[in-house]
C-alpha cells in the first residue's frame, strides 16, 4: 500500500506548529518524544480545554494512535483504523517513521484486493436515516442521538441533506484557525450546545443508492476521502453507511479466528490494543476445536479509580460475558482473560460429560 511523506514534529515543540502541519498536508502530525513514535495530531484530536496553541507542547495534544509496520497487511491495516476514527496512521520501518498511511488508501486497497463482497449497499447501510434542521440548537442534536441511540445523524436544510454530525465531532475540538499561533477550540465556545448544528458537521459527504454494488461506494469514499455516504432510494434519504462498517464486515472475512472488536480505550491507553487483542485471540484459539467462537465484544471504561472491563463472546446459540475491574489496565485484562480461560475450561468439561454420558446411555449395557 502507498505510503505518503510524514510530517514529523518532537513533541517538546508548541502545538501551533503541529496544526499548521496538518493544515498544509491535510494528513496528521506525527509526534516523537526522545525519537521514538509517541502519537499523532489531527483535525478531530484535539483536547478541550487548550486555550493558547502557541504556548501548549505537541506531546500535550497528542493521541496514542497505534501504529504501522511498513510492509502491513490489509487485514492488520483495516484493524489500526477501526481502533479509533482516524484519517491517517503513521508507518514505522525498524523503529523510525517511515510515513503515514491513509483510511482512504485502505479503502482503496480493499477494492484493488476485491475483498469487498459482492453485495449492495442495503446490506450495510444503518436505516433509517435520522435527520435534524442545519439552523437547530447542537443541544437539540444532542438529545436526538440519544433518544435514537445512534452516533451520527444527517444535517438538512429544508428537504435536502447538506452535511453529517457525529457524537465524535460534538465532542471533539474545533480546529478554526484565528490567527498566525491561535486556533480556535470547543473549550472557547460558551456553551456550545446554544450553537447551530451547522458549526459542527461535516459537510464533505457522498451520496449513494441502496442498489448499489458495495464495491462501488467503496471507491467513492476512497476517492473523496469520507468516513460516511448517505444511501437514498429514489428522491427520499434511506440510511447511512460509515467506513467503520464496511471495514469491520471485510476484516470478519478475511481474517482467521474470531475478530476482536475494542471499544472505550482512553487516549493513553490506545497503544495497548494490540496487545490486548492478541492476548484474547490467544486464549481462544486453544477452545476453537470445542467452541464454535464468532466475534468477541470488548468495551473499557475508566473511572477515577478503576478500569472496567466487559467482554462478551459469541458462542453460536449462547455467549460468554465476562466482567473485570482493576486499578489499573493489566490488572483489568489479565483478570478478564484468566476469568474467560476458567469458564471456557468448565464449559469445555461439561460439554464432554454430557457427551460421554449420552454415549454410555445410548450403548445400554453390555
Amino acid at each position: 500500500m502507498r505510503m505518503l511523506k510524514a510530517n514529523v514534529i518532537d513533541g517538546e515543540e508548541p502545538l501551533s506548529k503541529a496544526l499548521n502541519m496538518y493544515l498544509t498536508s491535510g494528513t496528521v502530525a506525527v509526534v516523537t518524544s526522545k525519537g521514538k513514535y509517541y502519537g499523532i495530531i489531527d483535525d478531530r484530536n484535539i483536547r478541550q480545554g487548550i486555550k493558547d496553541a502557541s504556548r501548549t507542547k505537541s506531546i500535550h495534544a497528542a493521541i496514542r494512535a497505534p501504529s504501522l509496520e511498513e510492509g502491513a497487511t490489509l487485514d492488520e491495516a483495516i484493524r489500526s483504523f477501526m481502533a479509533g476514527h482516524f484519517k491517517s496512521l503513521p508507518v514505522v520501518r525498524s523503529g523510525q517513521i517511515a510515513g503515514v498511511m491513509t483510511r482512504a488508501e485502505v479503502m482503496g486497497e480493499m477494492v484493488t484486493q476485491r475483498v469487498v463482497p459482492k453485495t449492495r449497499v442495503s446490506a450495510l447501510m444503518a436505516s433509517p436515516l435520522y435527520t435534524v434542521d442545519s439552523e437547530e440548537e447542537l443541544g437539540v442534536a444532542r438529545t436526538l442521538m440519544k433518544k435514537w441511540n445512534v452516533h451520527r445523524i444527517a444535517v438538512t436544510r429544508g428537504t435536502r441533506v447538506v452535511g453529517v454530525v457525529s457524537t465524535f465531532d460534538i465532542t471533539s475540538s474545533l480546529l478554526k484557525p484565528s490567527g498566525r499561533d491561535r486556533f480556535m477550540m470547543i473549550a472557547d465556545i460558551t456553551n456550545p450546545d446554544m450553537k447551530p448544528v451547522h458549526e459542527f458537521m461535516r459537510d464533505k459527504f457522498i451520496i449513494a443508492n441502496a442498489s448499489d454494488p458495495l464495491e462501488d461506494a467503496v471507491r467513492k469514499m476512497a476517492k473523496e476521502n469520507v468516513s460516511d455516504v448517505i444511501i437514498m432510494e429514489g428522491n427520499n434519504p434511506a440510511g447511512i453507511l460509515s467506513a467503520v462498517d464496511v471495514m469491520k464486515f471485510v476484516v470478519s472475512l478475511i481474517s482467521e479466528g474470531p475478530v476482536v472488536y475494542i471499544s472505550g480505550l482512553g487516549e493513553d491507553d490506545m497503544s495497548f490494543y494490540g496487545d490486548i487483542k492478541e492476548s484474547i485471540k490467544a486464549i481462544l484459539k486453544k477452545f476453537g476445536k470445542t467452541f464454535e467462537i464468532g466475534d468477541v465484544q470488548v468495551h473499557f471504561k475508566k473511572g477515577k479509580k478503576m478500569y472496567e472491563m466487559n467482554t462478551h463472546i459469541d458462542l453460536g446459540n449462547n455467549s460468554l460475558i465476562v466482567n473485570s475491574e482493576g486499578y489499573d489496565l493489566k490488572t483489568a485484562v489479565d483478570a478478564n482473560v484468566n476469568e474467560i480461560k476458567m469458564l471456557l475450561t468448565k464449559k469445555k468439561g461439561y460439554a464432554r460429560d454430557k457427551k460421554r454420558y449420552a454415549e454410555g446411555f445410548y450403548e445400554g449395557p453390555g
